[in-house]
């Protein structure tokens, strides 16, 4: 298997393994007698743990390889997908303890290890072609694995879902092993391997925090993570109160939107290249999820929904570019680098996810998605502002 096709061939699973429960996993959570409030903090428990070992997670990945990096997070991952059975709060949090650490060591992984396998092995991949096709082939399989769940499976047996995640991390263990192939010959994990990571946690976060421009990127960059705090983990709420049985259809829209954007953005990616359009982007989505929010009518919701997820698709791979080209200042550092924004925007989110729910159970979650889109105007506006001066400045 050449290093392109494992690469898809691993983004299809780990996509098909989150597809499983993904679509399912909020309502799931509610079904079991749990509050906004505790499902929020549940959220806000992955991403807060998410915070702590990013950074540390992606060091290690640089020092012990992705390959063992993938088995640890899928190892993980298993534990704390077997732990959604339970009942009992305090396990569920255990749970998304453990889901957090499994998806440090996984984010990030993949992207930067066809990155360096292709600067070692293979000059003529196409990164940009590789990373927005692998999107569209993932939400391919989003797509139909999401409505199966969603449609089917859950409605026979709320635990099904996760049964068959687990499944699927089991095969993706084996699939690893055989077929992915190291940067190095040999890696290990010793205690001189950690106290490399350590140094190399030191050398990224120089070089992305002490470059004022990388940290406005960085703030940039988390933008459209805020305004789809709501939508990402409500919006099967949303849907379910309008009319359950529409849930596994409003997923196969939200696939086949991603789908659409990705394969837009791979056909015209040098449309996207300038920081400008992701502002614009941003706008855009303000506007449909505003429209969204005030719209009575359920397909008018779902046509908007479906507009929200292109633009939103559209902003994440160009932001996945973005990091790769404009913040990696070193190809040995690159996990690590990747992992500072990952850990900027975890803590982010494990705060205002609390603040999500919280203000979910007390106002609602209109009210809830509508504080938080007119906050990210506020702060883009500010920003637009400030680059535009800056701009003036520098011409004059």
């Amino acid at each position: 298997m050449s290093n392109v096709k494992f690469f898809y061939t691993a983004n299809i699973l780990f996509t098909i393994i989150i597809a499983f429960f993904n679509p399912i996993l909020y309502i799931y959570l509610l079904s079991k007698q749990f509050s906004f409030t505790e499902v929020g903090l549940y959220l806000t428990f992955f991403w807060i743990v998410s915070f702590l070992t990013e950074i540390p997670c992606g060091a290690i990945t640089d020092n012990i390889g992705g390959k063992n990096s993938l088995i640890l997070s899928l190892v993980l991952k298993i534990v704390g997908l077997a732990m959604l059975f339970s009942g009992n709060l305090y396990i569920i949090y255990i749970s998304a303890i453990l889901s957090a650490i499994s998806e440090s060591f996984q984010s990030g992984t993949l992207s930067s290890w066809i990155v360096n396998v292709g600067k070692k092995y293979d000059m003529n991949i196409n990164i940009d072609k590789v990373f927005s096709r692998g999107s569209l082939y993932s939400l391919f399989f989003s797509l139909v694995i999401g409505f199966i769940s969603a449609k089917y499976l859950y409605e026979f047996d709320k635990n099904l879902p996760i049964k068959f995640s687990i499944i699927i991390c089991f095969i993706s263990l084996i699939v690893i092993v055989i077929f992915m192939k190291e940067l190095e010959e040999i890696h290990k994990i010793s205690i001189e391997k950690l106290k490399g990571s350590f140094i190399t946690v030191k050398k990224s976060l120089k070089e992305v925090l002490y470059i004022k421009s990388s940290l406005y990127l960085m703030l940039i960059f988390l933008l459209p993570q805020i305004i789809d705090l709501g939508p990402s983990n409500q919006w099967q709420a949303v849907f379910e109160n309008l009319d359950a049985s529409i849930i596994g259809y409003v997923w196969i829209g939200i696939s086949l939107s991603g789908m659409l954007g990705s394969i837009v953005y791979e056909k015209f990616s040098n449309a996207f290249s300038k920081l400008k359009i992701l502002y614009i982007l941003i706008v855009v989505n303000i506007l449909l999820l505003l429209l969204f929010i005030f719209s009575i009518n359920l397909y008018v919701k779902f046509v908007l929904f479906m507009f929200y997820i292109f633009i939103f698709t559209l902003m994440r791979i160009q932001i996945n570019i973005f990091m790769h080209k404009y913040l990696v200042k070193s190809d040995e550092n690159r996990t690590t680098t990747v992992s500072v924004f990952y850990t900027f925007e975890s803590i982010l989110v494990a705060i205002l996810l609390s603040i999500n729910g919280y203000l979910t159970d007390l106002v609602g979650i209109s009210k809830t998605w509508l504080i938080f889109l007119i906050v990210v105007l506020i702060i883009s506006t500010l920003f637009a502002i400030k680059f535009k001066l800056t701009a003036e400045r520098e011409n004059n």
